[in-house]
């Protein structure tokens, strides 16, 4: 029998396939969880989180914010809108940070975006109601 398993993470952008997974941990509403080889048929939807996955004996670590896990006929199956992985946990916190930023930045813009339009869209109301009063 197999003592390990196979993974993919799916993300618009990409489908990543991980192999020799001997031990998955990660987080949904419940608390931690743990997969092993062999586990039962599992379904459930993360919480934002760091996860580990022990890959050929070494710690893998990924940080997802959300998504959807399935565990079936040993095959690992990941749904997000995006994750970022190292080998490091130090590196990932940085990754974590600069992605956290950079989300925060477009977030920004389009706030400042929706702002923009509401001022213009109002400037044009006061317009047409003392054009035709």
């Amino acid at each position: 029998m197999k003592s390990t398993f196979n993974a993919e993470i799916i993300t618009p952008q990409m489908i990543k396939s991980i192999e020799n997974i001997s031990f998955f941990r990660a987080e949904d509403k419940s608390g931690s969880f743990g997969i092993l080889p062999r586990h039962t048929e599992f379904l459930t939807i993360l919480e934002p989180a760091i996860v580990i996955a022990v890959i050929d004996k070494k710690e893998h670590y990924y940080a997802f914010n959300g998504g959807i896990l399935s565990f079936r006929d040993n095959h690992l199956k990941i749904t997000a809108k995006e994750f970022v992985e190292s080998d490091k946990i130090s590196e990932l916190l940085a990754m974590i940070k600069k992605s956290f930023k950079v989300q925060e930045e477009k977030e920004q813009l389009f706030r400042d975006n929706i702002e923009n339009l509401q001022k213009a869209f109002i400037k044009k109301l006061i317009e047409m109601e003392r054009d035709f009063g």
